[in-house]
């Protein structure tokens, strides 16, 4: 089986036949100095504690005959402990799974921290094949961006990804914070995808639904681009993001502004 290391934070870029070589872990430790008037008398010791922190991450190939995304990303994806231990996502971590056309988007919590997920870039034509991931981290610093939509929130974190390099280039976009996560994916619209008509008051803005195992999704065409929305919120709270939406064309999607 080819495994192909990465370190944790970059996009996976033309992993098809790229090995990268990876050196070996190693311990980390922290020496904690115990004060015994604070704490406690009887205590004399010096506490040695293992740092459970992400070393890199480890990517597989996706085990032939696999349809579902989660089951693509959890035989996948491995994070890589400076302990020398290792984790993959757990398939009850799943937030939001959507495919169209030939396209996969799946977002999932990763294992090193609660406030930690990651969303996953596929496309397929035999088999499904990774071509990115979003690492995201509620940040302790960074601020909010004010993104100008139609959202519960007018400040959120966003992040964003883009791959040129495929016959098909993506360029997706995740906003989120502490409660909430949507993607907003942008590709060329070569063929008209399978979805569900939304009933609307306005017939001539049409959305379509998407049928996904977990979250929720929608779709439209847009001057030759299919826009993709999809996330951990209601469909009425897609709708009124997809409508606030600038063009498609427009030099500043998805976002309006941001001060």
């Amino acid at each position: 089986m080819r495994r192909i290391g990465i370190v944790l934070g970059l996009a996976v870029i033309g992993l098809s036949g790229c090995v990268a070589e990876r050196a070996e872990p190693t311990e980390s430790k922290i020496t904690v100095s115990v004060n015994k008037e604070e704490i406690d008398s009887t205590v004399s010791d010096v506490e040695e504690t293992t740092a459970k922190e992400v070393f890199g991450s480890m990517i597989e190939d996706v085990p032939k005959g696999t349809t579902r995304l989660l089951d693509a990303v959890t035989a996948q994806y491995t994070l890589q402990y400076t302990d020398g231990t290792s984790e993959r996502p757990s398939r009850d971590g799943v937030i939001y799974e959507t495919v169209i056309d030939d396209l996969g988007l799946i977002a999932i919590k990763l294992p090193n921290r609660d406030d930690s997920f990651g969303v996953f870039n596929y496309s397929r034509d035999e088999e499904w094949a990774l071509h990115g991931i979003q690492n995201v981290t509620i940040p302790e610093t960074a601020e909010k961006v004010r993104h100008g939509l139609d959202l519960p929130e007018e400040e959120l974190f966003v992040t964003h990804f883009e791959m040129n390099q495929l016959e098909r280039p993506v360029e997706m976009w995740t906003l989120y914070d502490e409660t909430q996560r949507i993607t907003i994916l942008s590709t060329d619209a070569f063929s008209v995808a399978d979805g569900e008509l939304i009933e609307r008051r306005d017939v001539s803005n049409e959305r379509y639904r998407l049928d996904q195992p977990e979250g929720r999704g929608l779709f439209y065409v847009d001057q030759g681009k299919l826009i993709v929305l999809t996330g951990d919120v209601s469909e009425e709270v897609l709708l009124n993001l997809s409508d606030s939406l600038p063009e498609a064309s427009s030099a500043d999607f998805p976002l309006k502004n941001q001060e």
